[in-house]
């Protein structure tokens, strides 16, 4: 095989990969039973991250598993996200502990009022990027840069189209009617 199919099938491959990212990430923000959260501590490490996107989905639902000991959650907690683990279910409540903790969370996760998901798997590093566009230098290198550059581009072929010698209209650098 060529390298130059090789790299033509390459691209095809990432592009198709990209395509395909960007369309599960589009249904887990757009669909109401899933959902995609960063996560924020390496309270469940070694399984889950700081830095990780979680994606999870309500309970029996396709993908997602049923509430049982063992399983991860997503709760809110005091106006904050948890993903934690499930130690122990009864019939309204659930006890969880973040697996790099000694013991379980001191206080108990409502089923039905604090329960946002049940985990489906996690993308590592993407949360990240997310917060590193966050910031100044971020937004900088991801938004600001691109976007002089694009601008670069544009006015570099309006200048060229206005400096080419077969346009009438520009004689001497002045405009003739």
């Amino acid at each position: 095989m060529s390298s130059r199919y090789l790299l033509k099938l390459l691209k095809i491959v990432a592009s198709t990969a990209l395509i395909v990212f960007i369309g599960i990430m589009a249904f887990f923000f757009i669909s109401e039973d899933y959902n995609a959260f960063i996560v924020l501590s390496d309270s469940m490490k070694p399984a889950i991250s700081s830095g990780d996107l979680v994606l999870v989905g309500l309970p029996n639902r396709p993908f997602v598993d049923e509430i049982k000991p063992d399983s991860i959650i997503t709760y809110r907690h005091n106006e904050n996200l948890v993903t934690h683990r499930i130690v122990t279910v009864t019939a309204d409540t659930l006890v969880t502990k973040g697996d790099a903790m000694e013991g379980p969370d001191p206080w108990l996760v409502s089923r039905l009022d604090d329960l946002e998901g049940c985990y489906i798997t996690h993308i590592p590093y993407v949360g990240k990027f997310s917060t590193f566009i966050r910031t100044k230098t971020g937004w900088f290198l991801t938004v600001i840069l691109p976007a002089l550059f694009l601008l670069a581009l544009i006015i570099k072929e309006i200048v060229k189209e206005a400096l080419k010698e077969n346009k009438p209209w520009l004689k001497g650098g002045r405009i003739r009617y």
